[in-house]
């Protein structure tokens, strides 16, 4: 049984990177790998060379960064009230959340286009073409990811404590901060990685929201494959699965300075560790 399960990893994840891999090392899409053909000027061009590129992996890390950090404080303060709302309310409202991510991207991004084309009323400020509009889109499109964590954390608070610091005059800010979030913050934090890990990599809703200067990775990757780049535009890829997985074992790293089961990977594991032990 577990030969065939890593039989199944090899064949779904092991095999897809190590033929990525291979065909960046090459001069060329469709050239044999050999220690003659090896080389890593793909490498040195996308990173290094290609303004397409580089303005990519950039404005992918600030667009995912800044819906991540965002979408954690969004979360805490909805997590908060819903989980103090009406059974039919709370459910009305999950219905909207889960939509934008329900549907296709490219209909939540046209949705964007029809809503932003247009300056917004009262402030006559349009969005449209501006790196705005794919962080927007973001927020709708991970709302729901980044919220269930925090909603299931929500849930298992005793109200008591709360009703205490209700007694003792503290604000809601103070109850949120100095409560709440140190109690829900591993659910804060895992869903905050997981939000940064899709929008890194997003492509369905960027692809039609993008203009010129605000190209993501995924539409570097699309551009490249699309004008018979095959070796650039893997290395572009080898290279964003690269970064993922370094801050992946950098966020382990940093674990035991982090609550108990604040990476979505340790709340899987941690069970089976105690078992074994």
């Amino acid at each position: 049984m577990e030969a065939g399960v890593w039989g199944v990893i090899a064949l779904t994840v092991l095999l897809p990177l190590a033929s990525l891999l291979a065909t960046s090392l090459v001069p060329a899409y469709g050239v044999r790998l050999s220690p003659s053909s090896l080389t890593l000027a793909q490498y040195v061009e996308v990173l290094f060379r290609q303004d397409l590129t580089v303005r990519a992996f950039r404005n992918s890390m600030l667009l995912a960064g800044g819906a991540a950090l965002s979408l954690a404080v969004i979360t805490l303060v909805s997590a908060y009230v819903l989980d103090r709302a009406k059974p039919k309310v709370k459910a009305f409202a999950f219905a909207l959340i889960e939509l934008p991510y329900a549907v296709p991207g490219i209909v939540l991004a046209i949705a964007c286009i029809l809503l932003f084309i247009k300056p917004l009323p009262l402030i006559g400020v349009s969005i449209y073409a501006t790196p705005w509009i794919i962080l927007f889109a973001y927020h709708a499109r991970f709302f729901a990811i980044a919220l269930k964590p925090v909603m299931a954390a929500m849930a298992t608070l005793d109200d008591a404590v709360q009703e205490a610091a209700v007694c003792d005059g503290a604000r809601l800010g103070q109850r949120l901060r100095h409560i709440v979030l140190p109690l829900v913050f591993p659910a804060v934090f895992a869903g905050m990685l997981m939000v940064f890990l899709l929008a890194f990599n997003e492509l369905t809703v960027s692809a039609l929201l993008w203009s010129a200067g605000t190209e993501t990775l995924g539409v570097a990757l699309l551009s490249l494959e699309d004008s018979g780049l095959g070796a650039e535009a893997a290395a572009v890829a080898v290279t964003a699965t690269l970064l993922v997985l370094v801050l992946m074992l950098a966020m382990q790293m940093l674990a035991r300075r982090l609550p108990p089961n604040a990476l979505p990977w340790q709340a899987l594991a941690g069970p089976d560790r105690e078992r074994r032990g």
